[in-house]
């Protein structure tokens, strides 16, 4: 009998562990399919540019099939969550920005001297945070005229 995995479950095989930053990119990840929408044309590639290098980029890369290797993901270090989709063929750029509040209250959790089990525990809570906390909270949405273009 075969079992389907949940996306969740798809991003963390992939990924390896849960944590907060995981958490934050399935949530953009699938703010962006939702405000996206279905593909204008099926030639037409998902492209995404992201302001940070993180595990957020591993549930990008499994959600919106927008991966390194293609030359889909675009990567400009700037330390900031920002993430930018566009379908190409498109005239319109889908930039999700999380709010400095939700990534202040992960930083917060952070503790260099806690045990093994407590810092487990405050990486569920960031987790269980990211996941379940109110959209307009979580992240501002924007559209923005433009295209994105591979490397």
């Amino acid at each position: 009998m075969c079992v389907e995995k949940t996306p969740w479950e798809l991003v963390i095989d992939f990924h390896g562990h849960t944590c907060p930053d995981i958490a934050l990119g399935y949530r953009v990840a699938q703010l962006a399919q939702r405000e996206m929408g279905i593909r204008p044309a099926p030639d037409s590639e998902c492209l995404v540019k992201a302001y940070t290098q993180s595990c957020a980029l591993d549930a990008v890369q499994v959600l919106n099939k927008a991966t390194i290797g293609r030359r889909a993901l675009i990567i400009e270090e700037t330390q900031h969550h920002i993430y930018q989709f566009h379908f190409t063929g498109t005239q319109e750029i889908h930039q999700f920005t999380v709010s400095s509040d939700v990534l202040d209250h992960l930083k917060a959790l952070q503790h260099p001297d806690l045990s093994p089990r407590e810092r487990q525990n405050k990486v569920l809570e960031g987790v269980q945070y990211v996941l379940t906390l109110e959209e307009s909270a979580f992240c501002q949405y924007d559209k923005i005229p433009g295209e994105l273009r591979k490397l």
